[in-house]
């Protein structure tokens, strides 16, 4: 683990229920283009997974609230949340989910699933840490599984990375890493496995382009 994740997953186990409370009093700034932002996100995620058979096991790197892997059980796959903070996980446990502590870079996958969905989580991963998280869960699926996740996009920043807090949703009183990622350098990632990418898009921010998205097939 790089000492950019090591801090980083130290300021989240000490202020996790700090960043949820403000993610909450954020929403209700505008709950009308909160409420747009989750309904095109469950959207994403009900077509990603559509090609999966009822009761499939689905893994969530990084659950942090609960909500999406909250929502992939209401759609009736088996899941598993995860995340490294105490914080979080008391907010994932408290929807009733299945739900382990599990550091994506250190710790193993204990079976094999049908899809990994992983949010906004690669922001806080060097390239390095990036690609050894593709690897991890291409073997980490079973065959014709799906990997989807998200990584915020270079093009759309001056620098590669940087250290940051913020105001509102995601002030959390200590800086964070942020890793930015070019397309090229995921889609040269991707290349070092056996997935073949079923869908890709950009989305977010003015233009429409501050994430990078993707759904894998293995």
């Amino acid at each position: 683990m790089s000492k950019e994740n090591k801090k980083t997953l130290e300021v989240y186990k000490k202020a996790a229920s700090i960043y949820l409370a403000n993610t909450i009093e954020h929403d209700k700034l505008d709950l009308v283009k909160a409420q747009k932002k989750r309904e095109a996100l469950e959207c994403f995620i009900r077509k990603s997974l559509s090609c999966l058979p009822a009761g499939a096991k689905v893994f969530e790197i990084g659950s942090g609230d609960g909500e999406n892997a909250k929502y992939i059980e209401s759609l009736g796959f088996d899941v598993t949340a995860s995340d490294t903070a105490d914080g979080f996980l008391e907010a994932i446990r408290s929807r009733g989910l299945k739900t382990i502590q599990f550091n994506a870079l250190e710790d193993p996958f204990k079976e094999k699933y049908l899809a990994v969905f992983c949010w906004r989580v690669f922001v806080h991963f060097t390239i390095e840490e990036a690609l050894k998280i593709i690897r991890k869960v291409y073997y980490s699926l079973d065959e014709q599984g799906i990997f989807i996740f998200n990584a915020m996009n270079r093009e759309m920043k001056n620098v590669d990375y940087e250290w940051l807090d913020f105001e509102g949703e995601y002030h959390m009183g200590e800086e964070r890493y942020y890793n930015y990622f070019l397309q090229k350098d995921i889609d040269d990632m991707i290349k070092q496995t056996d997935f073949q990418i079923q869908d890709f898009h950009t989305e977010g921010g003015k233009d429409h382009n501050k994430w990078l998205v993707y759904v894998l097939k293995k």
